[in-house]
């Protein structure tokens, strides 16, 4: 993989069974986005169309989607590349943002069937009391929201509208004005927004050219971003900063492939980066508590993931907080309460007392189901006093959408 590219996707192969299609996730947005043609043994690839969708071969055509339309070109199999201009079959072809697949198949016999999206998607950050009653929304169309997280004021929300086909930037939600502003312009895939203590200055994960790199940026726009870590042999992810604004904590992978790690950024001195939980099981999503001597994570060391509590910065001894699966944890800001997502979509809470040399924890209890909470996307964030929870949901309108059958699809091309 270059590093251009985030990931290959969608394998399929041609009729010779040694040549197969493949789509390349291109950092810089949707021009970046290429279709490959490989062959079984070899690590070389040919390309054939870029600023496309993954594309499918059938009947001496190639099918694929650019700009919601579903397009055939015709492909020669013997050169391996496409020849003549290529027509519209249909347009507003869904689009699953998540995976970057439109929605269609082909067959030999000359039968396609695809699903048109009357409406687009509409995503939504849902505002649940403890007891699971809505109390408002904000609802936007389109690309779906990543990562949001609220300032320590309450007053906004700073998240990323990151589509698998083009990468929208780091955004914030004035929830008192009912407006938002855009705060970052470079190419690549911002991700991982997250307030300083201030909320004066956002700090946010950037994958450019293969180079992992963590900004900072003031939260009202102005200025440059400023370059925090940068680094080509890991992925990095800033997950959260302590109170007092001196430590990063980031998630770090490096890209041999070893497992997931929690390592410290100190924000002042030389800042030489440290770890605080490296095993050999993935380890991420941590959240300092408010007191700044504690901090919750995400691990799967029990064979499924959890949430545990270690002190902070030391590290080192560790009280398992689950007990039915967990992800993302969050902190009540008097350190007292810890909230996390189990593994049947709860909102769950867990009292705990730090006042002492050991972690004393109350029996989890959950709270409501948050259903359409999209887990691996920041799935929620809650508010100061732990009485109301801004749940990321989202309606991707799959499945509501009815699919339209094409009997002998070839003959429109040749009206």
């Amino acid at each position: 993989m270059q590093g251009s590219e985030n990931s290959h996707r969608w394998p399929q192969f041609l009729p010779d069974g040694k040549h197969f299609l493949y789509w390349s996730l291109g950092l810089g947005g949707p021009q970046d986005h290429t279709l490959y043609v490989g062959l079984l043994g070899s690590l070389q690839a040919k390309a054939i169309l870029k600023g496309t969708t993954m594309a499918t071969y059938a009947s001496g055509y190639l099918l694929f989607m650019r700009d919601t339309k579903l397009l055939a070109q015709p492909f020669d199999l013997r050169r391996l590349e496409v020849t003549g201009e290529a027509v519209t079959l249909a347009e507003g072809i869904t689009l699953n943002e998540l995976s970057a697949r439109p929605v269609f198949s082909v067959s030999e016999n000359g039968t396609l069937v695809y699903q048109s999206s009357a409406a687009p998607a509409v995503w939504n950050l849902l505002w649940l009391t403890r007891d699971g009653k809505q109390v408002g929304s904000i609802a936007q169309e389109g690309a779906p929201y990543f990562y949001p997280s609220l300032s320590p004021d309450g007053t906004r929300v700073v998240a990323t509208f990151a589509s698998t086909l083009g990468m929208n930037g780091v955004w914030i939600f004035d929830l008192q004005r009912g407006t938002r502003t855009r705060i970052t312009f470079e190419n690549g895939i911002q991700h991982h927004p997250l307030w300083a203590p201030d909320g004066k200055t956002i700090f946010y994960g950037s994958l450019i050219g293969g180079v992992s790199h963590i900004y900072a940026k003031a939260a009202d726009g102005t200025g440059s971003e400023r370059t925090i870590l940068a680094s080509g042999d890991a992925s990095e992810s800033p997950t959260s900063i302590s109170p007092d604004g001196r430590y990063l904590v980031y998630d770090r992978r490096p890209l041999a492939g070893a497992r997931d790690a929690l390592w410290i950024l100190p924000l002042f001195g030389d800042g030489k980066p440290f770890p605080i939980v490296q095993t050999s099981f993935d380890a991420f999503n941590a959240a300092v508590a408010p007191d700044g001597k504690w901090m919750a994570y995400q691990t799967n060391e029990s064979g499924r993931h959890e949430i545990y509590i270690t002190p902070f910065p030391g590290g080192g001894a560790k009280w398992q907080v689950s007990s039915n699966g967990g992800v993302s944890p969050s902190w009540r800001r008097d350190s007292k309460e810890l909230f996390f997502l189990d593994s049947t979509n709860h909102i769950v809470a867990v009292d705990v007392d730090t006042s002492g040399s050991a972690v004393r924890l109350g029996v989890p209890h959950p709270l409501f189901l948050a259903a359409d909470a999209r887990r691996g996307s920041g799935p929620f964030d809650v508010t100061a006093d732990g009485k109301k929870f801004l749940v990321n949901s989202g309606d991707v309108k799959e499945s509501g959408e009815p699919m339209t059958l094409v009997l002998n699809w070839t003959t429109e091309l040749k009206k």
